[in-house]
């Protein structure tokens, strides 16, 4: 089962998250637990708690088909004192609500270093996802791969691979990979996606990779910027993504669309679905 499906509104109340993606025709979905760019929200009330479950169980979501993406305000590689506790009390509060919705994994991007060297920022993260861990239970944390842009960490794999060693808690951590953030880090996901994803597993195997993000590109091979574009209409092209339908190795991992057209989501899935039952 491939579990494709956009990342959803939670507008009005969360609950409604799984419904929207079944309306598109999804069999999976990414979300944000709250508001991605404030600091503090209020709880997640039980009662939404109680109709997200009963939702999900309803229109057929298993909890490993959603695959819930941190706030964007989240810093784990910074050097700011202020800023590094700001983002800690949030990540706690990411990953309780996690906990709550009967998640499995929270997908984090590394961070940006901008105080320090490369190698500062990769133990400051890796020291804020340990200390993470160490304080919640049963959530797993996905690090995501960047374009790397300026200081931000993450753009080569074996980064990625060298956190997880660094970790005094790798059981826990996982990865997830954006199609799209590949080809600006400069992995030629377009040329040969099944030599990409070959690496990908070599390097952390078939259980550590969490889900992915499918995106296409606005900018070129190796251009370090993070700019997504629909299926089929940016540098990538569709044929990666139809091959990636009949990767074995990604069934039962949700497969998230960030595409930027909304409009045309219920369409990529259509063809990603299709293709995944040739």
């Amino acid at each position: 089962m491939y579990y494709i499906g956009p990342h959803v509104s939670i507008a009005k109340d969360i609950s409604l998250a799984p419904e929207r993606a079944k309306e598109l025709g999804a069999t999976g979905f990414a979300l944000f637990t709250k508001n991605q760019k404030i600091w503090k929200a209020k709880p997640l009330e039980e009662e939404s708690i109680k109709a997200f479950e009963e939702n999900m169980k309803r229109l057929a979501f298993p909890r490993e088909s959603v695959l819930p993406h941190a706030g964007y305000l989240i810093n784990p590689a910074t050097g700011k004192d202020d800023l590094r506790e700001k983002s800690f009390l949030l990540m706690l509060d990411e990953m309780e609500r996690a906990r709550l919705l009967d998640l499995k994994a929270l997908n984090i991007h590394p961070g940006a270093y901008v105080e320090g060297e490369r190698e500062d920022g990769i133990k400051r993260t890796v020291l804020f996802i340990d200390q993470v861990l160490e304080r919640t239970e049963s959530v797993m944390i996905a690090l995501e791969n960047t374009a790397g842009a300026g200081t931000v960490l993450g753009d080569k794999l074996e980064e990625l691979e060298k956190m997880m060693a660094l970790s005094k808690h790798p059981e826990r951590i996982g990865i997830t990979i954006d199609t799209m953030h590949l080809f600006g880090a400069g992995y030629d996901v377009k040329g040969n996606v099944g030599k990409v994803m070959d690496e990908v597993f070599s390097r952390f195997g078939e259980e550590k990779l969490i889900g992915m993000h499918l995106n296409d590109s606005k900018v070129p091979l190796s251009s370090h910027k993070d700019r997504h574009e629909s299926l089929g209409e940016g540098l990538i092209g569709i044929e990666p993504f139809l091959h990636l339908m009949h990767d074995e190795r990604l069934e039962g991992k949700p497969l998230v669309l960030e595409t930027p057209n909304e409009e045309k989501w219920a369409e990529e899935i259509r063809i990603l679905l299709d293709e995944g039952k040739k």
